[in-house]
This record gives C-alpha cells, sequence and structure tokens, in this order.
C-alpha cells in the first residue's frame, strides 16, 4: 500500500507531500532530488517516513515532561493523517495547506491547532504554523527535521552554524561550533543559533541553501554507521547520502494566548 499524497509544480520543479503527517517526501529543482528518502522508509503508514521533511509537533525529541510514559518522541502528529485545507495553483507559484485529522491524544496541548503550508515557486517554503486559541500561555517545540541529499557525508561541510551547542550524544555543552564544520562520526547537536540561513557543501560545492525562520535552535544530524545499523527503515550505508539541518524550537518557547508562531524552512 502507498500513501496518498499530493504533487506540486512550478515550471520544471515538483515537490510530493505525503498526507500521512503532512511530510514532504521530494523536492525536484532543476532536475535534482533535494531530500533524501531511504530505500527501506516504511510507505504504508506503519511509521514515521524515514527521510524527507517529518514534522515535529507540539515536542521535539523527549521535549515533553510525559515522554517516559508514553514513549512518543517527536511529538503527535508525523504518524497520523492530514487533510487538505487549501490549495492553489497560479503561474507564479503553487501552495497546499493541511490539518492534521485527530486530535484527541491524551498530550495534545489544550488549545493549540497546527497547520503545514508547502509553497512552491523558485525555492520550496515549508511553514509549520500554531495557533494558540486558548486563554492561558503554552509550552512549545518542534522542527523541521529535513533530511538533505549529499553525495557522501565524508565529503560534506555546513556553513552558517555557529555559536554555543549541546552534544546530545552526551549531554555537554560547547560554546563554539566546529569550524569547518565537517563529518567523521555520529552527530547530534542542538545549536542556539537563530542564523538565517545555512548552506550545505559537498567538495566545495553548493548543494542546498537553507533559510530559517521562527526558530530559536538548529538541530545537526546523522547516524552514522552504528546507529544507522540499528534502524529498521534505512539501509546500513545510507547514512553517506544525507544530513539533517533541523529548523526548530528547542530553548523553551511559550505561546502566548491568541498568538501564532510560524516556524519556517526554505529550500533552494
Amino acid at each position: 500500500m502507498s500513501l496518498a499524497s499530493v504533487t506540486l509544480q512550478h515550471q520544471h520543479d515538483r515537490a510530493e507531500i505525503a498526507l500521512f503527517g503532512a511530510h514532504v517526501t521530494s523536492y525536484i529543482k532543476d532536475g535534482y532530488e533535494k531530500l533524501f528518502v531511504s530505500e527501506l522508509a516504511k510507505l504504508d503508514g506503519s511509521r514515521p517516513i524515514r527521510g524527507g521533511i517529518p514534522v515535529c509537533w507540539p515536542w521535539f525529541g523527549q521535549l515533553h515532561p510525559d515522554i517516559k510514559q508514553h514513549g512518543i518522541a517527536h511529538g503527535l502528529v508525523r504518524n497520523q493523517m492530514w487533510q487538505i485545507t487549501a490549495q492553489i495553483q497560479t503561474n507564479i507559484m503553487a501552495s497546499v495547506t493541511l490539518e492534521p485529522t485527530d486530535t484527541g491524544h491524551a498530550l495534545w496541548p489544550e488549545g493549540l491547532s497546527c497547520q503545514v503550508k508547502v509553497t512552491l515557486t523558485d525555492a520550496l517554503k515549508v511553514e509549520l504554523i500554531t495557533h494558540n486559541n486558548s486563554n492561558t500561555p503554552s509550552p512549545l517545540s518542534a522542527a523541521l527535521h529535513t533530511y538533505f541529499t549529499v553525495s557522501d557525508i565524508s565529503t560534506t561541510a555546513i556553513t552558517g552554524v555557529a555559536g554555543a551547542f549541546t552534544n546530545n550524544l552526551n549531554s555537554t555543552l560547547h560554546k563554539t561550533s566546529p569550524e569547518p564544520y565537517v563529518f567523521t562520526e555520529e552527530t547530534d547537536r542542538v545549536h542556539q543559533s537563530t542564523t538565517p540561513k545555512t548552506t550545505i557543501e559537498t567538495n566545495g560545492n553548493t548543494l542546498h541553501i537553507v533559510e530559517h525562520q521562527g526558530h530559536d535552535s538548529l538541530v545537526v544530524w546523522n547516524p552514522w554507521l552504528d546507529k544507522a545499523t540499528g534502524f529498521v527503515d534505512m539501509a546500513d550505508d545510507e547514512y553517506q547520502k544525507f544530513v539533517c539541518i533541523e529548523t526548530a524550537l528547542t530553548q523553551g518557547y511559550e505561546i502566548a494566548p491568541g498568538q501564532t508562531h510560524n516556524l519556517v524552512q526554505i529550500i533552494q
């Protein structure tokens, strides 16, 4: 069984969005696939899709006080069906807006709602939109957990990530980011950075330019070989083919009553 999806087309570029998780699974620009999806990814709704742009909401990772009891990492929306609420096609853009269909989970924050809007022009813009419809402030963490295609992680470097970061592998805080920022081992870092743009390069050639908005941190992740071998939905050697640069809220953000927050990633 394959998942229902919607396709956006603008000139020669195309994006594919699965309704399961409001999950962007493909972005082809100038004939080049910019998003990695594992050849072993489950595309039947049995588990979140390995690759593309997973939507983490209303918490990221383990950032929920009851996570140990319920065991749900990265929130409540990446493993459920979403519905299309708007779709637009013009000669200058194509867009689709989606909302989750199941908001009844015990951990769903009272008064919060979310949408994902994907817009294709000469770039791909993904917006994770949160509304607080209640009368009280609500904690919120979230991420656009994007898997970017690279030819070889060992020859890949990123620029535009600076400042302090937490190494999630050993829970240590570091005051400065690596420079040059390259990959030689498992990497799982939360950078306390509001930088607006990062660049991903392989062998000195720019592969991706990524803009970030509405974030308080950037997460950089690659599982490397040992962890990849433990994933049932990733081939052992596929860690070489991607790097995750995640536009995120991880630093204790609180959304005020009546407020709308947009977490945005733009890929060129």
